[in-house]
This record gives structure tokens, sequence and C-alpha cells, in this order.
């Protein structure tokens, strides 16, 4: 356990929990949360390998207890496979929090990429490990019911597992990085050891107002209903944007996998492309009202406790966190009622930093854009620079929809996107209320930053030979990133894995990269949006790191914010200002970079005391 153990001194051992689950009863119906603290919710068993070295024994339900007070949890880790799904039921119904999670799933993010399958049969397969057992054949069947051929099987399929568990964890661990190690731990324990409190009343409220309304996002886009009800519209819509649609089995032949329960269509509304993640955002609100959704799933969370924030760890190609568990915490939207909802326990306040600017900063610093990072070193604001050139007219931060089009045209032109997409993007609205902008108006504004910004264009035409050597498979530094096997790895380790292919489509011949939604075109801009957002997340991930190191508690966070706890007192502000500086302090890998952060301390999820 060299790898593991460097950095954490400690007992560890591999668990695997056996539970009852039927046709209605099951996952596949209710989220992890809600299945774990559901009455109906029952342990069959566990199987515990307590060592490397000894063959894992099976414990069923009376023997569990028992073997679980005898364990030292203060100095013990644990691995498991999806750690969210067994720490819950450790910690709910045992009251039992080890000193550290490990995740092989979290882990299998991160190193083999979310363009793979990465359950825990395709992944032993994908190391040549053999298969996982299937459990099926115990479905709708309680222990007691069990026979003692299937009890065996359990026990065996159960011991199997764990196993395979373990020798996973021995091939990933060969090449996770140490400090991310912390970062699985606690993101798994937003999740098994909630602490914020849902306004169950408020959520109500949104509940009963959102549902049945639709979406206006058809009016932005110039769309009928029809074309987002209908499987075969909604899918050319997407193809039409570049997305690979994934398809399943429908009675009469393959159909479009764009249900409201579709992991497909689910992963869409975490896209980084704000279009698509909006399409399907309109999709689910047609089907179901997706804001009505979210504020009933945590309006019946918050009935049965403390809100369990679920996060994918290294959920998105960049390594940024992703929503699950059907909450998706990582996606509230801002001003919306349904922040509000979410409370900080009692004695508590909710401190939420947030890294100004973080990814135009980094842009900027890498491309060696100077005269914008100097405007940020000034203190002075980038977007209504661009916006009052292109207006022809001092623009301020009083002047929300032009000032919003000059930071769409910062963050997103700085990614290379086209006309079309600015004016379509300008509409929507995703960067302050929204604008109506003539074919004409977008391309100025396109052409306006690239001609401010020539830095920023060399950045990507470098990035484009930095392709060539991932397909290539050659060694190269690139800024504080290295260029490697294929991936690219960032300071502490952590990397961005590539499988590349040149392909032929409408658009000509070109590199395209495996995505868990097919085959996408990748190009120099892209790759800066790519490696900008994984560097911008290890800030925020190293920021976090120290702030939890000082003692305080993470809960949650959303893209570049940090959700923490502070106590109620007279050094709140105290505590506030402490962690405001942690989110803006200079990485050694970033030397020299202006970095800023903005922090509002509350009882709840919303602007509440600010702290400049």
């Amino acid at each position: 356990m060299e790898g593991a153990q460097a950095p954490f001194q400690m007992q560890i051992i591999c668990l695997d929990l056996e539970t009852y689950f039927d046709r209605e009863f099951t996952l596949k119906r209710l989220t992890t949360e809600g299945y774990i603290r559901d009455p109906r919710f029952e342990v069959h068993g566990a199987a515990i390998k307590w060592n490397a070295h000894t063959p894992a024994q099976w414990y069923d339900e009376h023997q569990l207890e028992q073997q679980l007070q005898q364990v030292d949890w203060n100095d013990t880790g644990v691995i498991c496979h999806h750690a969210q799904f067994d720490g819950l039921i450790l910690r709910h119904h045992f009251g039992i929090a080890p000193r550290f999670w490990f995740c092989t799933l979290s882990m299998a993010r991160l190193l083999v990429g979310n363009h793979l399958p990465l359950g825990l049969d395709a992944l032993a397969k994908h190391f040549g490990l053999g298969a996982k057992s299937q459990g099926f054949l115990f479905a709708g069947k309680h222990y007691a019911e069990m026979n003692v051929w299937e009890r065996s099987a359990l026990a065996e399929g159960c011991k199997h597992d764990v196993a395979l568990t373990w020798q996973l964890f021995d091939r990933l661990r060969v090449e996770f990085p140490a400090e991310e190690y912390e970062l699985v731990d606690m993101t798994v324990r937003m999740f098994t050891e909630p602490k914020l409190v849902g306004d169950r009343k408020l959520l109500d409220e949104i509940w009963q107002q959102e549902n049945g309304r639709h979406n206006d996002l058809l009016r932005q886009f110039g769309l009928s209903e029809q074309w987002v009800r209908s499987n075969d519209q909604f899918a050319t819509l997407l193809e039409e944007r570049g997305i690979a649609v994934h398809y399943k089995q429908g009675k009469n032949g393959p159909i479009p996998a764009v249900g409201k329960n579709d992991q497909f269509l689910l992963d869409l509304l975490d896209s980084e492309d704000e279009e698509i993640a909006a399409l399907a955002a309109a999709r689910l609100d047609l089907k179901s009202s997706i804001i009505a959704t979210r504020a009933k799933a945590i309006g019946n969370m918050a009935a049965r406790g403390a809100l369990c924030v679920y996060l994918l760890y290294a959920g998105a190609h960049t390594t940024r966190w992703s929503g699950g568990d059907r909450c998706n915490f990582q996606n509230l939207r801002r001003g919306h009622e349904i922040r509000r909802s979410i409370q900080a326990p009692a004695r508590y306040l909710l401190a939420v930093p947030d890294q100004s600017q973080i990814e135009c900063r980094i842009l900027n610093y890498l491309a060696g854009e100077l005269d914008v990072i100097e405007k940020f070193r000034a203190g002075g604001d980038p977007y209504t620079g661009i916006a009052s050139e292109f207006y022809q007219r001092p623009i301020t931060k009083a002047d929300q929809p032009e000032r919003g089009t000059g930071k769409q045209a910062e963050l997103s032109c700085g990614y290379g996107v086209g006309a079309a997409k600015f004016k379509r993007v300008a509409k929507l609205g995703t960067y302050g209320p929204p604008v109506s902008l003539s074919d004409d108006e977008a391309a100025r504004f396109v052409n306006l930053y690239r001609s401010t910004h020539p830095a920023v264009v060399r950045y990507w035409r470098a990035a484009d030979g930095i392709i060539a050597a991932l397909a290539g498979g050659h060694s190269l530094n690139w800024g504080p990133m290295t260029v490697k096997d294929g991936s690219i790895y960032l300071p502490n380790g952590s990397m961005l894995r590539y499988a590349l292919e040149w392909k032929q489509d409408d658009n000509g011949a070109g590199w395209q990269q495996k995505t868990r939604q097919g085959w996408a075109r990748l190009y120099g801009a892209k790759l800066v949006e790519q490696t900008t957002q994984a560097l911008a997340r290890l800030t925020a991930a190293q920021a976090m790191l120290r702030i939890k190191r000082a003692g305080f508690s993470v809960v949650g966070t959303s893209h570049d914010e940090a959700w923490v706890l502070v106590p109620d007192n007279d050094q709140s502000d105290e505590a506030a200002e402490f962690i405001r500086q942690e989110m803006k302090a200079v990485p050694e890998w970033l030397p020299g970079i202006p970095l800023d952060a903005e922090i509002t301390v509350g009882h709840r999820y919303e602007k509440g005391l600010s702290h400049a």
C-alpha cells in the first residue's frame, strides 16, 4: 500500500455492502440518497477485506454490526467502488464515519477518463482483472427469505467483488496524485456526512410555481414546442450542433436516447457548451419541468434529513466536479429561489467564496496578454472595457446588458467562439440579461476580441501543435503543464486523458476527441478552453484543501465557488476573510498572476454580507 500510505498512515480495509432491492425499490427509480434513507432499506450483509494479504470475509446482517463496532474508525481508511453509496449506509444506518475514504470509481474518472464505462465490471475487464459478480438473482428477496444456496452465492459474489475492488485500487493508486486523494475524500463526505438544511416550505412554493411551466428557452431558440418534444427532431437539433446522439433499443428498432431518464440526455445538462446544456434543459423542462423536479427532489431529501450534496469528482473531462443523484447541486441557477432554500445548520453561517474571473485571468496570463493582466492587477473591469469599445460609449457595471455582452466576449471569445454561436448565447442571457444582436453585430464583437487579444489568438495556434503532440505521443512542457503519453498533466500530477483520431466530417478532416457523447472535433481554441478550465479547477481545489486543513467544513462546491461553514459568532468576519484570502492566493505554478475573490456570508446560499 506504499502509494496510498505515503500521505495516509492508517489501517486500510475494503468493503462492499449488499442491500435489498426489487423492481420498484431500486436505484434505477430512486436517488442514491432516497434509496438509502427509505424505510424499506435493508442491509443483507457485507464483505470486508481487512488487509492486502488475507481474503475477504462475509458478515450477514446479524454479524455485521458487531464487526463494525470493533473497528477503530479514527485510524481506518475504507476503499469502496462508489464510496458515496457505501459511505451513506455506514453513516446513516450504523453511525460510522471512517478516517478516510478511497473511491475507485472516482479515481478511475481521473485516470481512465469519462469517455469509457467506469462500472466495476467494465473497469475490471479494462485492466484484465476478470468480471464482477451478478446480483440480479437476488432481486426482490429479503435475506431471511433466501435459502442456503442463495445466501452462499450472495456471500461469495460479494467477497469476489471486494477482492476485485482492492485489485483495481492497486492498479489505480500507482498513478493517482497524492493531493487528489483528499479531494476524493472531501467529495464523498459532502454526501455521506451532510450538514446543510433545506427550507421545505420554500421548496414546496417553488415546486408549485414551476410545476407545469413551459420553458421560455423555446422562444429564445426560435423553436416550436414540437422540435423539443419530438425524439427525432430533438436528435436532429443536437446533431446539427456537432453532438453524436446515443441510441437505445425501442420496440421497433433503435431510437434516440433522449428520454428524461436516459443518462445521455442527463449528461448534456452538464455540457461545457452552454447552448447544448440549455437545449437539454428545455427538453427536460417540457417533459417534467426541471426546476420543479429539482425543487421536489431537494424538498423530499430535506424531509428525510440534512442535504446530501452529491458531486461527481472529476465528472467533467476538465477534472471539474459535475452534478449527480438527480439533484445537480453543481448547476443551481444564479438568482433563483432554489438557491435560497439551502441553509446553514444552527449556530453556523454559510460562507461562499467565489474566485473572480478566474478563467479569464488564467487564459490571458498563460497567453501573455499583458495589457489585460495589468488591468486585472490594477483592479479594473475587462468586461466593461471591451463593451465600451464595442458600444462606443462608457459602460459601467450598472449597464447590465452591455456589460454582460462584454463578459461574454472576454470569456467565450477567449475560446474561439464564432459569430453565430455568440449571437445565440447572447440571446440566451447566459452572461447577463438577454441581448439581441444582428449577424453583423455578433461578427463585429468576435472580430473586436480577436483584434484586441492577439496573444490569445497566437496561444490557440500553439495549442494546435499541442494536439499533434498529444496524438503522436510526444513529450513536452506547455506552460505549467506537461504533455506526455497522450495526456496533459497538471502541476499536481492530475491529468486530462485524450483519445484522438483523425477523422473526416462536414467541416473537413481534423483531429477528433472521444467523449461520452461520441466523437467531437478538437482544435486549438477548444484545447485552450479545456486546459484553462482544468487549471481553474486546480486553483479552487487547492484553496479548498487549505481551507479544510485549517479546520473548516467544506460542504459543497459549484464551479469557482466553495461552500464553507463558519461559526455564527463574533469571529465570523475574521473566518470569512481568511477563507477569501485562501481563494485568491497565488499558486506557485502561476507566479505573479493577479487573482482575486469575493465572498458572501449568510444563513442561506444567496447574496449575503459581501466581503470584497
